[in-house]
């Protein structure tokens, strides 16, 4: 009978281990612990950071798609095979400044933080123009990436928004929780970080 039951143990671990050695699509969707620093609006984290009200959702490529499809003159970045062989963890951020005073931001220290403590910094737009430089139709796609990526220091006026993609390196296999922390943020010149808390969902791939 034990031998039966250790054969039968046996059988489901390694069943399992299959199960979670396929392919698998990633998803991030808002940590339940997010509603203390901010609120919760479907997929997206919203936060006030010292009056500027800061919008961040997590995009995958469904997403990513609609967003340039969305902006006329400007193309997905990304071929098919280019996205399937080393897929970019994307942010979608939104300012929207609600003060009297001038924002400034520097996208280029934003943080994503696994659970295990270690940082990643978003890509640079430099990065990306290596990866797609030699690639087909690389002009136009180059060009919608600048357009949209947050690369370069931010300056907002009172009453201004603006929106712009964050792009970070594909997440490690055992990553279960990340954190993108907005650390240079500034609020007529005083600090005002923020902390937008995910976790990581893997299913098998459809």
């Amino acid at each position: 009978m034990r031998a039966v039951l250790c054969t039968a143990a046996l059988t489901a671990l390694l069943v399992a281990g299959c199960a979670t050695t396929g392919p698998v699509d990633v998803m991030l969707r808002p940590a339940p612990q997010q509603a203390a620093r901010g609120q919760v609006v479907g997929e997206a984290i919203v936060a006030s950071l010292g009056g500027v009200m800061a919008t961040v959702r997590w995009l995958d490529r469904p997403s990513v798609e609609a967003y340039y499809a969305a902006r006329p003159g400007l193309v997905l970045p990304w071929s098919p095979g280019e996205w399937k062989e080393n897929p970019p963890t994307i942010f979608l951020l939104r300012l929207q400044n609600q003060t009297r005073d001038e924002v400034q931001f520097d996208p280029a220290l934003v943080s994503l933080i696994a659970q295990s403590g270690k940082r990643d910094l978003p890509l640079p737009y430099e990065d990306m123009y290596m990866r797609l430089a030699e690639t087909e139709n690389s002009g136009p796609r180059l060009q919608s990436l600048q357009a949209t990526l947050f690369s370069r220091f931010v300056v907002l006026r009172p009453g201004a928004q603006r929106d712009g993609l964050l792009l970070f390196r594909n997440l490690e296999p055992d990553v279960k929780f990340v954190s993108l922390e907005i650390a240079s943020f500034f609020v007529g010149g005083r600090s005002n970080p923020g902390r937008f808390d995910f976790q990581v969902i893997r299913e098998p791939a459809k």
